[in-house]
């Protein structure tokens, strides 16, 4: 059995279409040998930020280290059901794969995913398979990204900007899914053992 993650099948969608990751590059990715980068660890915290906060207005909040300021005009409704675990059993060539990941929020068949960015790009969430994965994962039918894009000043993030963008389930997004995963269940059952169990 092959355990991998909705991060990781972007981290190896991203290698598939980069002239400058090479392989080792993705390797340490999937053994969790790379630290995390300023703007992952901000990342990490703007989502610690939604995970904790109660309903009303969010203008200013400290959450890890980082101090979030939003400088926006505009309501943000957050769903009751959040941080949510969920994972999918899919077969491959490779062997069986359990496929996980944690949604941010779930609101009836919608999912929700939080977004802190420094430049809002369609195109590339639109590109992305961690909204099919979860659209699968939770037999939904529709996923919605809440893009903020904020400007970084050491540990204060001023949050400026904020895009919803609306994705929908297809006929074939699951079988797009699992040619994806197949492809990462390849690479990882030949050089990432520890990813592997009996």
């Amino acid at each position: 059995m092959i355990r991998l993650s909705v991060t990781d099948l972007d981290s190896y969608l991203y290698w598939k279409d980069s002239e400058d990751m090479d392989l080792e590059a993705l390797l340490k990715r999937l053994r969790g040998e790379e630290p995390p980068t300023p703007a992952m660890m901000a990342g990490r915290a703007f989502h610690k930020l939604f995970e904790e906060s109660e309903p009303g207005d969010l203008r200013a909040a400290s959450v890890d280290d980082f101090d979030f300021v939003f400088a926006l005009d505009c309501e943000i409704a957050i769903p009751e059901v959040r941080e949510l675990k969920g994972e999918i059993a899919l077969a491959t060539p490779s062997g069986p794969v359990t496929l996980v990941g944690k949604v941010d929020a779930l609101h009836g068949m919608t999912v929700h995913d939080f977004k802190l960015t420094e430049r809002f790009d369609a195109e590339r969430y639109a590109d992305s398979y961690q909204w099919r994965s979860y659209l699968t994962m939770f037999n939904a039918s529709t996923f919605v990204y809440d893009v903020f894009v904020g400007r970084y000043d050491d540990e204060r993030v001023t949050v400026y900007d904020y895009h919803r963008m609306h994705l929908h389930a297809y006929p074939g997004m699951r079988a797009d899914v699992e040619r994806e995963v197949s492809g990462l269940a390849e690479i990882v059952a030949r050089y990432v053992p520890q990813k592997v169990s009996a």
